[in-house]
């Protein structure tokens, strides 16, 4: 029994924070929030690539962009929710 508790105790560690945030009376997901953070922070970074060097290719759109907006959401993700 005692094992019963111990394995019980530290597979529900992780269940004493709900992910959701409150925003105008309905819950978002942290997610949620972390991926439109993450679009405008893409965004913003786009412009000021383009701003500063419009000349230099920073390697093909296709795979530059959905990088950059995969590492803003899970960092503002990490930062915010973890």
């Amino acid at each position: 029994m005692k094992r019963l508790t111990f394995f019980a105790a530290l597979f529900l560690t992780g269940c004493n924070r709900n992910p959701n945030v409150e925003i105008v009376g309905s819950y978002f997901p942290g997610w949620m929030i972390s991926l439109v953070i993450g679009v405008v922070l893409t965004m913003l970074t786009h412009l000021l690539i383009r701003k500063r060097y419009p000349a230099q290719d920073f390697g093909h759109p296709a795979l530059l962009y959905p990088a950059l907006l995969t590492l803003f959401t899970c960092l503002l993700w990490l930062l915010l929710f973890a």
